[in-house]
C-alpha cells in the first residue's frame, strides 16, 4: 500500500502540472491581456486621455504584469513565464510581479467559506438522502414507485443547472411569487437582529442555491446506491439470508453497506461537479464564492487569480479522489490498493 500511495503521489503531481500549464496556455491564447483590458478600462473611465502614448502604456503594463522583459520590453516566451510562476508558486506566491501577494490570499480567504459552505451542505444532502433513497428504490427495482422515481431523477439530473437556478429565480423569488431572495446571503439590516432570526435569514438565502447545487450529486448517489443493491438484493447470500429467517434489519444493514461501497467512490469524484456548479450559482445567485471570484478573474484576465484558483481546485480535487479510493479500501476489505 505504501508504494501506491507514492505512486499515487506522484500521479497527482503530473496532473498539477498538466492542468496548470494547460491553463496558463489558454491564458496566453486569449486575443487579449490584462494590459489591454487596463487600458480599455481607463480610457473608459476617462482616466486615461493620451491616445498616443497607448501603446506605451501598454508596453509597460505588460512588463509589470511579467509579461514582457523588464529591461528589452520584449515578450517573454510561455516557458519562461510559466517557469516564474512555478517557482513562486512552489512559496505560495502566486500574485503577479510587483503585486500584492497578501491581497491575493485575502480575497481567496474571503471567497473561500461562501463556496465551501454551499459545496458542503449540497453534498451532506446528497449523501444523507442518496442513501436511504437508493436503498429503498434498490429493493423495488422495476415496480411502479421505483420506475417513476427513476424517471423523475433522470429529468432533474437532464435539466441543465443554469436553467433551473434562471427558473426557480423567475418563480419563486422575481415574477410569480417572491418566497426567497434573489441572491446573497443576508437581507438588509439584518445585522441588528437576534442571533434565530439570523440564522433563519441566512439558511432563508441559502435554500435555493444549496437546492440547485445539490441535485446532482443527490441522483448520482441515489442511482449508484439503487444500482449497488439491487446487485445484492439478487445475490446468492441475500437469498439465502432470507430463507434462514434472519430479521429484514440485519438484512437492510447489509444491502446498506453494500450500496455504500460506490458512494465511497464516488464521492471525490462529485467534487469537480460541485466546483462547476459553483460558479453558475454563484453567479445567478450574486454570491461572493470562489465561483464567482472566478467568473470576475477570467474577464479580466487577472492571470494570478484564475492560476490561484486552478491550483487550490485542482489540488483539493485531486486529494479527494485520493482519500476516496482509501475509503473504498475501508469499506470493502476485499479491495486491494495495487499500482
Amino acid at each position: 500500500m505504501g508504494r501506491w500511495f507514492l505512486i499515487r503521489l506522484l500521479w497527482l503531481l503530473v496532473t498539477l502540472l498538466g492542468v496548470t500549464f494547460v491553463t496558463f496556455l489558454v491564458l496566453d491564447l486569449a486575443p487579449v491581456d490584462r494590459a489591454e483590458i487596463e487600458v480599455m478600462k481607463a480610457r473608459q473611465s476617462d482616466s486615461y486621455v493620451d491616445v498616443a502614448h497607448r501603446n506605451e502604456s501598454i508596453r509597460k503594463l505588460r512588463m509589470h504584469f511579467g509579461m514582457a522583459d523588464p529591461v528589452t520590453g520584449e515578450p517573454l516566451p510561455l516557458w519562461r513565464r510559466y517557469k516564474a510562476w512555478l517557482g513562486n508558486a512552489l512559496t505560495l506566491r502566486l500574485a503577479g510581479p510587483g503585486e500584492d501577494h497578501a491581497a491575493l490570499w485575502r480575497r481567496l480567504a474571503e471567497a473561500l467559506p461562501v463556496t465551501m459552505l454551499l459545496g458542503g451542505i449540497s453534498l451532506l444532502i446528497a449523501l444523507l438522502l442518496g442513501l436511504p433513497v437508493g436503498v429503498w428504490l434498490g429493493r423495488r427495482v422495476g415496480r411502479r414507485r421505483e420506475r417513476f422515481w427513476s424517471a423523475v431523477m433522470l429529468a432533474a439530473i437532464g435539466v441543465p443547472e443554469f436553467l433551473m437556478a434562471t427558473l426557480l429565480l423567475l418563480t419563486f423569488s422575481v415574477v410569480w411569487v417572491q418566497w426567497f431572495p434573489a441572491g446573497g446571503l443576508r437581507s438588509t439590516g439584518a445585522d441588528e437582529w437576534a442571533f434565530f432570526w439570523q440564522l433563519l435569514d441566512f439558511l432563508w438565502h441559502l435554500a435555493l442555491p444549496v437546492f440547485v447545487m445539490s441535485i446532482g450529486p443527490l441522483v448520482m448517489v441515489t442511482r449508484f446506491v439503487r444500482d449497488a443493491v439491487a446487485r445484492a438484493s439478487a445475490a446468492p447470500f441475500v437469498i439465502s439470508l432470507r430463507a434462514l429467517g434472519v430479521e429484514p434489519k440485519t438484512v437492510n444493514r447489509r444491502l446498506l453497506r453494500h450500496g455504500a461501497v460506490p458512494v465511497a467512490t464516488l464521492t471525490g469524484g462529485l467534487l469537480p461537479l460541485l466546483v462547476g456548479g459553483s460558479i453558475i450559482v454563484e453567479n445567478l445567485f450574486s454570491l461572493d464564492g470562489l465561483g464567482h471570484l472566478a467568473f470576475r478573474a477570467v474577464l479580466g484576465q487577472d492571470q494570478a487569480i484564475v492560476m490561484a484558483l486552478v491550483l487550490l481546485t485542482s489540488t483539493v480535487t485531486l486529494l479527494a479522489l485520493l482519500i476516496s479510493d482509501l475509503m473504498h479500501r475501508l469499506v470493502d476489505n476485499r479491495v486491494r490498493l495495487t499500482d
